[in-house]
């Protein structure tokens, strides 16, 4: 279908959003959408004698846009492809729990019903009757992703993404500061939600840790410490570092939660009332990639032991702050 109306603004977050895909993701996410098989792409990009690259494919699939495609279906495929990309990308998700359900529909007729009770709750909230909402979804590995934006002819909201486990009272939002937030809250099939205090980028482990069952299943089981020398590939160990890392693996078995944040808290008196009589606050932020890991390579460097009370506190946390109490013997 040839159109001469396709708009540059789409064409052009069309090409970057295709370029900053790995090659593969071109070939699994990207060429469905158009409905083309990758021989013609290829020879495509070879015909012009470009290197076979993401950013050598976006130009192709743009100029077959242009020629081929309507400004509405150049919007709604870089729609799904933004929601792809942001699918299979780290970023920052913030988790909130639901509550005060709405509906009894089964599941899988929820979830087709979600973009469309969506956009409707956002009608119904918002007072500017120019603003129309566009709402997309798709499902990878088992969680419903959707975008949720307001547009108007001339400008577009921020965008709102929400990943949502369907039959679960949870979902993770791109950000907790949108007026978007509480109407889509209403598409999912509920009337409330609360902030859980808990963010970061592996999704696994942040539905792990807000699961009420998981991290405490095998509290009552926990590993006995034993830190004496052991014989280990090369000689001896004396360090203990053999048997701590033993420790903390039966402790967190094979999936240990992944947090990019952590920030431990502690309140006590002073070692001396007569010389202050206040008690003492200190805070520890920890970023890194895997906080976890951070704190074991603290334990291989003896800063603290791993039968320290901020493991048990890891253990069962339920959110990336920890408070410990005045009478926890922290290392």
């Amino acid at each position: 279908m040839q159109s001469t109306s396709v708009s540059k603004y789409h064409l052009n977050e069309l090409q970057i959003l295709i370029s900053k895909m790995p090659l593969q993701g071109c070939y699994t996410l990207v060429l469905p959408e158009f409905g083309l098989n990758w021989s013609a792409v290829s020879r495509a990009v070879r015909n012009a004698r470009l290197p076979m690259t993401p950013a050598s494919v976006a130009s192709v699939l743009k100029k077959h846009a242009t020629k081929a495609l309507t400004n509405n279906e150049v919007a709604d495929i870089t729609a799904r492809l933004r929601l792809k990309s942001v699918a299979i990308r780290a970023r920052t998700w913030y988790v909130i729990t639901l509550s005060d359900k709405d509906t009894d529909e089964p599941v899988n007729t929820l979830v087709r019903k979600i973009p469309g009770r969506i956009a409707h709750a956002l009608k119904a909230n918002v007072a500017n009757a120019n603003k129309k909402p566009q709402v997309h979804s798709i499902k990878v590995d088992g969680l419903i992703f959707i975008s949720v934006q307001m547009a108007t002819s001339a400008h577009q909201s921020g965008i709102l993404y929400v990943a949502s486990p369907p039959g679960q009272d949870v979902a993770l939002v791109s950000t907790l500061h949108s007026t978007m937030l509480r109407p889509t809250v209403q598409g999912l099939g509920y009337r409330k939600f609360e902030d859980a205090q808990l963010n970061g980028k592996d999704i696994p482990s942040l539905l792990n840790i807000i699961d009420s069952g998981t991290n405490t299943a095998n509290i009552a089981n926990m590993p006995e410490y034993v830190g004496v020398p052991c014989v280990v590939r090369g000689g001896y160990d004396f360090t203990n570092r053999h048997a701590s890392r033993e420790y903390l693996s039966q402790m967190f078995g094979p999936s240990m939660p992944i947090l990019d944040t952590l920030t431990l808290q502690s309140e006590s008196d002073f070692y001396d009332p007569a010389i202050l009589n206040k008690k003492m606050k200190v805070t520890l932020k920890i970023k890194a990639d895997d906080t976890f890991k951070v704190l074991q390579q603290w334990v291989e460097d003896r800063v603290i032991q791993p039968t320290s009370e901020i493991f048990h506190a890891f253990h069962t946390l339920k959110s990336n702050q920890i408070q410990f109490s005045q009478n926890s013997d922290d290392e």
